[in-house]
């Protein structure tokens, strides 16, 4: 089963890892198939790597195959050719992480991204900093969550179908519940038309997706979260 099935345990790892022996990275988070890592190299998909990770306050060394990346932000890793112990001790180690979590009260953000890819590694950032994470694919997906969560803040795209974000701004101000939520627009399309419009319709702020790493838009979100507090 590979990483990107979302039925699979995944905790928040946080930890240095080492790839190829030689190349550091930042563990994001952690499941039973795989691991998502923060890291400056290009790897193909496709690729074979060597990872090794702490588990127990031992080094575990083991094989992955890259199944997405985007440079200077992450990558996608699904463990393959596993041994017998390689599986139990990683299994252990998730297991004893959803069983006794950290007690700590997690500010909700709402993501809202037509592109999974895109959620997930800034989803991946986020909860590793501590926030609690939900994701949208669109702006009716956006609005059913608003009504059932307690989200203080959402990171939205803006052309989205069938709600687009734009559609969801205007509707969120115009909701006394929602209108003071921060909504950091986060979009591939910068035009001045775009931004303009985006902060018409109620933006806190415009984030250009490409110069946006997911560190970036996570220190965003604290000073956003703070100015509120």
């Amino acid at each position: 089963m590979g990483i990107e099935n979302r039925r699979q345990k995944r905790v928040v790892m946080k930890q240095v890892v080492t790839i190829d022996g030689s190349i550091k990275a930042v563990g994001l988070d952690l499941s039973t198939g795989g691991l998502y890592v923060h890291t400056g190299r290009h790897f193909q998909p496709g690729t074979t790597v060597s990872v090794t990770l702490s588990l127990y306050g031992e080094a575990t060394s083991v094989r992955a195959q890259v199944k997405h990346a985007k440079e200077s932000v992450g990558m996608g890793l699904q463990f393959i050719d596993l041994t017998h112990s390689q599986r139990q001790t990683i299994e252990r180690y998730v297991n004893s992480k959803i069983e006794h979590p950290t007690a700590v009260a997690k500010k909700k953000i709402m993501i809202v991204d037509n592109n999974a890819t895109s959620r997930r590694m800034n989803q991946s950032r986020l909860v590793a900093d501590g926030y609690s994470v939900v994701e949208a694919a669109n702006g009716t997906e956006a609005l059913a969550l608003l009504a059932k969560e307690s989200i203080q803040l959402v990171i939205l795209d803006l052309y989205m179908e069938p709600l687009d974000g734009f559609e969801l701004l205007s509707m969120m101000r115009q909701k006394p519940e929602w209108s003071k939520i921060p909504a950091l627009v986060f979009s591939g399309r910068s035009s001045p038309a775009d931004v303009d419009r985006a902060l018409a319709a109620g933006a806190t702020e415009f984030l250009v997706k490409m110069t946006t790493s997911p560190a970036k838009l996570s220190e965003r979100v604290k000073r956003h979260l703070s100015s509120k507090s």
